[in-house]
């Protein structure tokens, strides 16, 4: 009897088969993985304290489970089916993924991943043996071209399962009751042109550790040889470092002060990152109680909102851009033993560093190579995913843009130079978590022949794809769905959905450059200091940063218009094929305009950003009378307060008082100056702030033990997340509208003038404003009304 028999019936035989090889190899997995001697290790350093015996015979009933499920997935992935069964296919591998969805559980997310994976390479399988276009030579190169793209979409999706599908939270440990077992700790504070007023708060943090004094030295690494900043550590009492050649950068920084200092342990931080009191008592413990653990890193948490926060408007509750790494892929990471130096917020065992040569200096990410040869030399690493320490995030896009660039440069360095996948030391599972780390960083052309991909077809009729509508829509669906389920529970609460595509496309056109001149000649490229602490004092379009986004915004529409011009004109088109061309245009559209509306940078008012914070304060004024009181915000130089209903209306603008604030049962005060007075609270601003109550503050706010621990992140839905994403492009949309220069803008208004009895022609419920008004407003026709409305365009038209 022959195995596939036909239509339904091999599909239930293949489906059973495969739902029960899948369970037994699950099971098997979860119930042998942690017996696995490497990574028994690991979760038993972890707190895991079951120990159970591997027998041989058990890991070669879990080879063959592998082997036969390898084998497998090989007959489904590689079976061809027509378009009704692979219809079939399709049904039951979604309905199976929706269920598993429900069901919140270890098992159904590993489920879901290996559903996902069966069908995207079963998707890519069929790519490749029958739709490639190679009739023609424009056909071919762009048939290949998004093959290619697809490919690397689908590898760098295997190995972001296969870093992710079991997370290890690590927990901090106690250091040894007896604090002479405590070891010396150096703190290093790079610093290369920031400003004085972002080091200053970070450095009465690190001062201010609860860790012995005798043993804590907090050193500042001046690499611009600023004597403010000498005579600031003198003040301060700190340790000051600088250095008469200036090679290598932040690497070449540390690794001098390396050789001067004689610690044990190394704690790092970046000049904005201000550190909680207990960051060494809760990452120490780590390194006390296993000596081969070389790095214990922690999440880089930042107080300031970064671009994409502020331009588009989002909350508190919603994740930033960095939350997937340091929140979710970092404890991945720690599960391979592959937590990744990031430069600050971490602590490092000296005699690990001594070993690999210091801060390695070959790469511009100079972080992340020290880690690969911490672990190529046999150390461990650890991270704990508390936020310990909190800085300032870039305030442009293009200020993020550049400080990207740098890590894609510095990451295709290493790539080159150091290879994960060469050369001794490393697991498998390192090897595979760096890799991703590096080539997560080529994104930059597949993404932009994503971007381009239907525009052959529609402006020279090329199929990219050789399919029937019918064949193509059963194929690519369950591949885009099956995926955009399992990355969504995968990464819940720490990105919100189809967001990703946003961050690659204003990124891709800028690194595409140089990661290939990285890929070409890796030594090329220097190190760039990440401009931080400064201010945006009115709304702007950066049409610089934005030529690209609208150069293909530009390139998709005219596609689009030239779709509709087919479709009214020519005779018998393939309207199917039209509209899914059409859809994918319209979604590059939707996510190059949300890419334009990072692009307009909002006001950021305030030189020192705040800090949201409910803290118990009181308030002391000139009479002696005390209130107690909350504060809400607060930053270096001023805070909001909640009063009392009773004491509304005691207060008065530009009426001095004292904040009063308690830390270590000793009482502060802190002298003010009120600014803002509103029904139920005080703006205020702090005056005559000398180093000690500076740094007093500092210990009250700043570095208190619970200062960057986060509320839970609300997890988002798919349609949550098409919401956000149709509300920026709309975001977009209207940037570009009002940032237009003047004389295009009187263009486009001289052209809805002309147009003006048209829309008048429109229908439209009763009370609702002409078109032409909806869009502009009434008044935008009127050139006096239009000058009031855009001050800047007034002004260019009087010169």
């Amino acid at each position: 009897m022959r195995f596939f028999i036909s239509s339904r019936e091999r599909l239930r035989i293949l489906s059973n088969l495969q739902r029960r090889f899948v369970t037994a190899l699950i099971n098997s997995i979860t119930l042998n993985l942690e017996r696995l001697p490497n990574v028994h290790r690991r979760l038993q350093a972890a707190g895991v304290r079951r120990r159970l015996a591997v027998t041989k015979i058990e890991i070669l009933v879990l080879v063959l489970l592998i082997a036969a499920g390898i084998a497998l997935s090989a007959i489904c992935v590689t079976q061809p089916l027509d378009t009704q069964n692979q219809t079939i296919f399709l049904m039951l591998t979604l309905g199976t993924a929706l269920l598993l969805r429900e069901v919140r559980s270890h098992l159904s997310l590993l489920l879901l991943i290996i559903l996902s994976i069966l069908v995207s390479t079963r998707y890519l399988w069929w790519r490749y043996s029958e739709t490639l276009n190679l009739d023609s030579t424009a056909g071919a190169m762009c048939s290949l071209l998004l093959v290619a793209a697809e490919t690397y979409a689908w590898v760098v999706m295997l190995l972001g399962y296969f870093q992710v599908f079991w997370v290890l939270d690590r927990k901090p440990v106690p250091c040894p009751e007896d604090k002479a077992l405590w070891p010396h700790v150096d703190v290093f504070i790079p610093i290369y042109n920031e400003p004085l007023d972002v080091l200053r708060p970070t450095v009465n943090a690190a001062a201010s550790m609860d860790w012995p004094q005798e043993k804590l030295h907090v050193w500042i690494l001046d690499d611009g040889d600023r004597d403010e900043i000498k005579n600031f550590a003198h003040s301060a009492g700190v340790g000051y470092i600088r250095r008469n050649q200036h090679d290598h950068a932040k690497a070449g920084n540390i690794n001098h002060a390396l050789s001067i200092v004689r610690g044990e342990f190394v704690a790092i931080f970046d000049c904005d990152h201000i550190p909680v009191r207990s960051f060494l008592q809760l990452t120490m413990g780590w390194m006390l109680r296993d000596p081969d653990i070389a790095l214990v890193q922690t999440p880089h948490h930042f107080y300031s909102q970064d671009p994409f926060t502020r331009n588009l408007g989002l909350t508190s509750h919603e994740p930033d851009e960095n939350s997937l790494f340091h929140d979710l892929i970092q404890k991945g990471n720690d599960t391979w033993n592959a937590t990744m130096f990031c430069g600050s917020c971490a602590v490092i065992r000296r005699r690990a560093l001594d070993q690999a040569g210091g801060i390695a200096v070959e790469t511009v990410t100079e972080d992340a190579h020290t880690s690969l040869r911490l672990n190529r030399l046999g150390w461990s690493s650890a991270f704990i995913g508390i936020p310990l320490a909190a800085g300032l995030s870039t305030e442009t896009l293009s200020g993020h843009v550049g400080q990207r660039i740098r890590w894609a440069r510095g990451m295709i360095q290493i790539f080159r130079t150091d290879n994960p996948l060469a050369g001794r030391g490393l697991s498998l599972g390192q090897r595979l978590c760096f890799l991703n780390a590096m080539i997560h960083f080529l994104h930059g052309l597949p993404r932009l022949i994503f971007l381009l991909a239907p525009i052959p077809y529609l402006f020279f009729g090329i199929y990219v794809i050789e399919a029937d509508p019918a064949s193509l829509f059963v194929f690519v669906l369950p591949h885009m769905l099956h995926s955009a389920i399992t990355t969504s529970i995968i990464q819940q609460g720490h990105r919100s959905p189809f967001i990703s595509g946003v961050y690659e496309a204003i990124l891709s056109w800028y690194i595409l450059v140089p990661t290939t001149m990285a890929l070409i000649s890796p030594k090329l490229g220097k190190f760039n200091v990440t401009v931080k602490g400064g201010t945006i004092e009115h709304e702007y379009l950066d049409w610089t940063l934005s030529k690209p986004y609208l150069f293909l915004i530009g390139v998709n529409v005219a596609a689009l218009l030239f779709l509709f011009y087919q479709i009214a004109f020519f005779d018998s088109p393939s309207y199917l094929t039209l509209a899914i061309n059409g859809g994918w245009t319209i979604y590059n559209l939707i996510i190059l305009f949300a890419a334009v509306a990072v692009a307009v940078e909002t006001v950021q008012g305030r030189k020192f950003p705040r800090v949201h914070q409910e803290l118990p304060a009181m308030l002391r004024t000139a009479d002696g009378r005390l209130w107690s009181v909350t504060l809400t915000d607060y930053s270096q130089r001023g805070a909001r307060i909640e009063i009392p209903s009773e004491a509304e209306g005691l207060f008065a603008a530009n009426q001095e008082a004292s904040l009063v604030m308690t830390r270590d049962g000793i009482m502060n005060d802190f002298p003010i100056i009120i600014r803002r007075v509103s029904p139920a609270s005080l703006g205020v601003e702090l005056i005559r702030m000398t180093p000690e109550l500076e740094r007093a503050f500092t210990q009250c706010t700043f570095s208190r033990a619970d200062s960057w621990v986060r509320n839970r992140i609300a997890d988002e839905t798919s349609a949550a997340g098409a919401l956000m994403l149709l509300r920026f492009a709309a975001l977009g949309c209207s940037g570009i509208l009002k940032n237009l220069p003047y004389r295009l803008k009187r263009f486009l208004f001289g052209v809805l003038r002309l147009m003006k009895p048209l829309f008048d022609f429109l229908p439209r419920p009763p009370g609702c404003q002409p078109a032409d008004a909806v869009i502009f407003g009434r008044e935008a026709l009127n050139s006096a009304a239009l000058n009031s409305r855009f001050p800047a365009a007034g002004k260019e038209a009087a010169s």
